[in-house]
C-alpha cells in the first residue's frame, strides 16, 4: 500500500471518495467526535442487501440512519446484550453468536446470511463498524485472522466491505497490521473522506 493522499468528494453515505471505484474491502479510519455524530460509510451503495456484523448495542442502531430503508437487512449479531434479537424482526434476517470473543461462531453466523442474501438483487453491502469494540474482546492477531477470513468469504460473494476503527484508539501498528488486508484506507472527519491509502 502506498502512503499516497487522494482527493475526494464530500463523506455522505453514497458517496464514493474518488479511488474506491475498484476496491472491495476498505478500512475507514474515524474521528471519534465525527463518528459519534454520524457514521460514515463512504462508497456504500442503496439499493442492494446490506449484512451488519454488530459487535455492539450502538452497530445495531445504526441500521435505523441507514439510507435505503426499504433494502433487504441481515445482522451478525455478536453483542454481549444480544440486541438484534430485540429489533423488529419484520424488518431484519437476525443469526446470533453467543459472544463478540466467539469468532467462530461469528463466521458460522456471516455464512448463513451470505447464503440468505445470495439470492437478493443488488450488490451486496457488508459493513464491520465497530472493529474497535472487537478488539476489546480479542487480541489484534485474532482479530486480523478474523477479518482475514470475512475478506476472503466477502471477496466470494462479489461484496463491498467496510471495516470501522476510531483513530486515536489504536497504536499505529494495529492500524497498519488492518490495513495490509484491505484494498484500501479511507479517514473520515469533520472536513470529509479522503483515501489515504491504496493498494
Amino acid at each position: 500500500m502506498s502512503g499516497t493522499s487522494h482527493t475526494s468528494a464530500a463523506a455522505e453515505f453514497d458517496s464514493r471518495p474518488r479511488g474506491l471505484a475498484d476496491a472491495a474491502n476498505v478500512l475507514v479510519l474515524e474521528d471519534r467526535r465525527a463518528s459519534a455524530r454520524n457514521h460514515r460509510c463512504p462508497g456504500v451503495a442503496t439499493d442492494g442487501p446490506l449484512l451488519l456484523v454488530a459487535f455492539t448495542g450502538a452497530d445495531v442502531r445504526r441500521l435505523e440512519r441507514r439510507p435505503g430503508t426499504g433494502r433487504e437487512r441481515y445482522v451478525v449479531d455478536a453483542t454481549p446484550q444480544g440486541v438484534a434479537a430485540e429489533a423488529d424482526a419484520d424488518r431484519l434476517a437476525v443469526e446470533s453468536a453467543s459472544a463478540p470473543s466467539n469468532l467462530t461462531e461469528v463466521g458460522v453466523a456471516l455464512d448463513k446470511l451470505l447464503d440468505r442474501a445470495g439470492d437478493a438483487d443488488g450488490r451486496l453491502d457488508c459493513c464491520l463498524p465497530s472493529l474497535t469494540a472487537l478488539l476489546q474482546y480479542v487480541d489484534r492477531q485474532r482479530g486480523y485472522r478474523f477479518c482475514n477470513a470475512v475478506a476472503n468469504r466477502l471477496a466470494s460473494a462479489d461484496a463491498f466491505a467496510h471495516y470501522h476503527l476510531t483513530t486515536g484508539a489504536h497504536e499505529g501498528m494495529t492500524v497498519d497490521t488492518f490495513a495490509s488486508l484491505m484494498d484500501a484506507v479511507v479517514r473520515v472527519d469533520d472536513d470529509g473522506a479522503r483515501v489515504v491509502r491504496r493498494r
